[in-house]
């Protein structure tokens, strides 16, 4: 799935009836099927910066009506093997607000409402 892909799901997702959402980063974890396959042909993941740019692109098309649970996801250091952010949740938090209030941003700004037929009357 490409980055642009990636997007248009946020504009699929706010076309349909959801109230709540929950987003996060692509994880290998230890012992699965992806971790596997990271190893025999690695993939790109992206860095913490490429995140914090990438979340912030799908949250602003995002309909301002769904309420986002998780903005990024953590596991145990032990079990993580890719990608090695290095960072706290409250940091990741902090990041992605810092990074909103940079770009002078915010969920919905480019949201594609359906269209409304409008009649004119004379």
């Amino acid at each position: 799935e490409t980055e642009e892909e990636m997007l248009e799901t946020a504009d699929a997702i706010s076309g349909l009836p959801v109230e709540f959402l929950k987003i996060h980063q692509l994880q290998v974890i230890k012992d699965t099927r992806l971790e596997k396959l990271y190893r025999e042909d690695p993939f790109h993941l992206f860095d913490y910066d490429e995140y914090l740019d990438f979340a912030v692109r799908f949250i602003e098309r995002l309909s301002p009506s769904i309420v986002l649970q998780r903005v990024f996801a953590t596991a145990p250091d032990a079990m993580l093997i890719a990608p090695l952010w290095g960072k706290g949740r409250q940091e990741i938090l902090r990041d992605i607000g810092e990074r909103f209030n940079e770009l002078d941003t915010y969920q919905g700004r480019l949201y594609k409402s359906p269209a409304v037929e409008v009649l004119h009357v004379e």
